[in-house]
């Protein structure tokens, strides 16, 4: 049996969640009125928009076959984590990400939502790493995925400091 997947469409799932992220914390800042918490949601919109450059070009990079043939998946069970670990990203089931900021009263709670974001992020990620050949960008992936973890360690690091 086929995956539903091919690397193309995997990379522009990747640039969604990134896209939305970025939106996420460009409303943030827009909602906030604390300088250096705008400072800080902005710095994160820009990160965001760097891992959209990165998706991007891994897609650009991609040869026309993985635009095409799907993914050998003998038994579906990568098919269905992929679709499991993207349907729950809080980026990809959250369609109006504006008023999902709006939710945040505080920018602790916003930093709270940032945490899961990156969480949800590492876990999509890391099921794509298993689905994508060294060819198609595999080691591009691990870079992503370390950058999302530094993001972790800084927001926690971040909310701390507000706590």
């Amino acid at each position: 049996m086929l995956f539903d997947f091919n690397a193309d469409e995997i990379f522009q799932i990747g640039v969604l969640i990134e896209t939305n992220g970025q939106k996420f914390y460009e409303a943030v800042a827009k909602n906030t009125l604390d300088p250096s918490a705008q400072k800080l949601f902005l710095d994160l919109s820009r990160w965001e928009s760097q891992h959209i450059e990165l998706f991007k070009n891994l897609r650009q990079r991609l040869p026309d076959s993985a635009k095409r043939e799907d993914l050998f998946d003998p038994n579906q069970e990568l098919h269905l984590y992929l679709k499991a670990t993207a349907d729950s990203h809080v980026f990809i089931r959250n369609k109006d990400i504006p008023q999902l900021a709006s939710t945040c009263k505080t920018s602790l709670e916003a930093l709270d939502l940032a945490v899961a974001f990156e969480k949800d992020s590492i876990v999509f990620y890391t099921t794509m790493k298993k689905l994508v050949p060294e060819h198609l960008g595999k080691n591009d992936i691990d870079t992503l995925i370390d950058e999302e973890i530094s993001h972790i360690f800084f927001l926690t690091q971040k909310k701390k400091e507000l706590e």
